[in-house]
């Protein structure tokens, strides 16, 4: 896979790599995002009763649809956040593995669920891709340490003091959204690139390569708005990243990915996921008929000094 650098951006203590591939716009499919608005979807509880680790997805339409890992899905009986990335074959029904990001409801709000403009903080993601390979090893079930992340979500709430009566992981986004993005504002978009890679300080957080440049366009904000959100509370400001050391550090790790040793599982809907992982980085590549639909690499350790 040949990758061009496209540009460098840095802001404060973030910085972002913007990229483009040999293989992008390969495969025609839509965003959940869009499939949601359109009515081409419904999200909803697997029965009346609702289980929490699991929804279900119809695909009313002639498109495939993805979702991103991450994504954060709100209403019916309480937000869930989704454990992988997910493809959806035309005219489908597909058991959706999440965990519960809405700790202190349990109530019907809406049948379906609607799509967040926010996805899950970088660190959430980290730690659900590294509980999920264990599960996904261990019982063959893409699932994450449910605990943990209500865990996660309590430690946001404390840190950023919001007052959340049911324990939301979107009121803490929704409180520091306006200094979230007036982070992010500084970072504009590049129209040919499908992937990213977003540093904080001198540290590769993460790295998110999409087909469809179109698809790229629409988690460009939200990535980068789950990056601010951790580190809007750091102190150190020790941003002495340069073009080339980033340039050199993406470049690398998309190599390097190919050399980690991976272990593959069916995907959730179609395709097939290759998820790998070492003492520095978890992740996944999600590819459907020898086309690559979502590549994601998250930073493992804690600390973003």
């Amino acid at each position: 896979m040949f990758t061009q650098i496209l540009s460098f951006q840095k802001e404060k203590n973030i910085s972002v790599v913007q990229f483009q591939t040999s293989n992008q716009n390969s495969f025609d499919y839509i965003s959940g995002s869009k499939a949601i608005k359109e009515m081409m979807i419904e999200v909803k509880e697997i029965n009346e009763s609702g289980s929490v680790n699991d929804l279900i997805a119809i695909n009313l339409s002639d498109n495939y649809i993805f979702f991103m890992d991450g994504d954060i899905l709100e209403g019916a009986k309480q937000n869930r956040v989704l454990n992988t990335s997910v493809f959806l074959a035309p005219h489908s029904k597909t058991i959706v593995p999440v965990s519960c990001v809405e700790q202190g409801r349990w109530n019907t709000r809406t049948e379906s669920f609607n799509l967040s403009t926010d996805i899950s903080p970088s660190i959430i993601r980290a730690k659900k891709s590294k509980s999920v390979s264990k599960n996904l090893e261990e019982n063959e079930l893409a699932y994450a340490d449910q605990g943990e992340v209500w865990d996660d979500v309590k430690d946001y709430k404390i840190r950023f003091k919001v007052d959340s009566v049911t324990e939301n992981l979107s009121d803490v986004l929704e409180k520091e959204r306006i200094n979230s993005e007036q982070l992010i504002n500084a970072f504009k978009i590049n129209d040919a690139a499908n992937g990213l890679a977003v540093f904080v300080n001198k540290n590769l957080l993460t790295v998110d390569l999409f087909n469809r440049t179109d698809i790229y366009s629409e988690y460009f904000n939200k990535i980068l708005r789950s990056v601010a959100i951790e580190t809007i509370k750091l102190t150190k400001m020790d941003n002495r990243l340069e073009r080339a050391e980033a340039n050199y550090k993406t470049l690398s790790l998309l190599d390097n990915i190919e050399t980690i040793e991976c272990k593959e599982y069916p995907g959730i809907g179609v395709g097939r996921e290759r998820r790998f992982e070492n003492e520095k980085l978890t992740g996944f590549q999600l590819d459907f008929n020898d086309v690559l639909i979502h590549l994601n690499a998250l930073k493992i350790e804690k600390s973003l000094g």
